[in-house]
């Protein structure tokens, strides 16, 4: 379950929500390094978030999001194994989706980006599921 909440919330990661008045462009970028810092669900409109659970000792788990729309997910196991899931993202305005080499897609939004925070909303099987991230510098 933790890696379909992981994938998930990666695929959203991509899609910027966030406007400027001025210039969109000007938006901040979801480009970069991402760490996985909570996790959660929304039970009666209010949001459950708990912190991510990452293997102690190991580097924390994170995704990189590329300009040219290549994704790669780092997981790291008990024994700090590392695994990388390698997608494609694509956004079509606040809808961002996924599709990893084995052909899952996930397709979300995303409800806050700025220049530290990524948060993201997306739903498997009908339930909805929060993933917040935080900008590796």
């Amino acid at each position: 379950m933790k890696k379909i909440l992981c994938l998930a919330f990666l695929a959203f990661t991509v899609l910027s929500c966030s406007k400027n008045d001025n210039d969109e462009a000007q938006a901040p970028s979801i480009v970069g390094k991402w760490q996985f810092t909570q996790e959660g669900s929304i039970v009666n409109n209010q949001e459950i978030l708990d912190p991510y659970e990452h293997s102690p000792g190991c580097v924390k788990d994170f995704t990189e999001i590329a300009a040219n729309g290549a994704l790669r997910d780092h997981y790291y196991d008990l024994d700090c194994d590392e695994t990388i899931d390698i997608g494609v993202w694509t956004k079509n305005n606040n809808t961002f989706t996924v599709t990893y080499a084995d052909n899952t897609s996930v397709t979300g939004e995303i409800l806050i980006l700025n220049s530290t925070t990524l948060k993201v909303r997306f739903d498997i099987g009908g339930v909805p599921y929060l993933s917040v991230l935080t900008r590796i510098p």
